[in-house]
């Protein structure tokens, strides 16, 4: 089921295929769990409840259109996050999720806009996140190879504009130019996990930082303590 709440910026992408798709895939994957998506606009990028998950999709590509001037752009920078927890004793799950908007630049005082994804696009990121929700809370093996990475379906010339983007305002944006930004061709041509790094898990990332950090600084007194000797 999809929750949408008024005003969010979530009124400009078809949330009946997002609604369909999502459920459809945890149906398959749970059928004895129910789970709820919703969307959020003040969701932080950074820290979820106590008892929830958080899961990034990095530089998924998605069209812009501005209110103002009905202008139209592609950005290949657009983060979009979620929290994720499930109640095991009642069998249910939520999802809440936030997409990061841009600003037009040629209209003053304009807004973060809303977005569209292609149908290709939601898929790969609900499976990601299908993905992701077995791991975070059923605790299943899943690797950052598993996940499929996002299509960029035209090249996006020029450096990215740091000062109109949401994600950039809110320190989370994994901004490149365009030499960094991978054409439509070549991700086509892809095969799922060779970008992996795009749809990569901060909150893995940070937990493996702090297994490993310690052990290296053990490493490095043990050296240093043996060497005087």
């Amino acid at each position: 089921m999809l929750l949408l709440k008024r005003g969010c910026k979530g009124e400009g992408e078809n949330m009946k295929t997002w609604q369909r798709m999502f459920d459809q895939k945890m149906e398959w994957e749970k059928p004895n769990d129910t789970w709820s998506l919703s969307v959020e606009d003040n969701l932080s990028p950074r820290n979820p409840e106590c008892g929830w998950h958080l899961y990034q999709q990095r530089k998924v590509f998605a069209r812009f259109q501005c209110s103002c001037c009905a202008r139209c752009w592609p950005s290949a920078q657009v983060p979009i996050f979620f929290h994720m927890h499930l109640d095991r004793s009642q069998g249910q799950g939520q999802v809440k999720r936030r997409v990061c908007g841009q600003k037009c630049k040629k209209c003053h005082g304009a807004k973060f806009e809303t977005l569209t994804f292609s149908q290709e696009n939601i898929e790969r990121i609900l499976d990601n996140l299908v993905l992701k929700i077995r791991e975070k809370c059923y605790r299943e093996f899943i690797t950052n190879r598993d996940l499929a990475d996002p299509i960029v379906e035209e090249d996006v010339e020029g450096p990215h504009d740091t000062t109109r983007c949401e994600a950039c305002a809110l320190g989370i944006c994994y901004r490149s130019t365009y030499g960094s930004v991978i054409p439509a061709s070549l991700a086509a041509a892809s095969q799922p996990g060779q970008l992996a790094w795009w749809g990569a898990d901060t909150e893995s990332n940070w937990k493996l930082l702090c297994y490993v950090l310690p052990v290296l600084v053990a490493l490095l007194v043990l050296a240093v303590l043996f060497s005087g000797k």
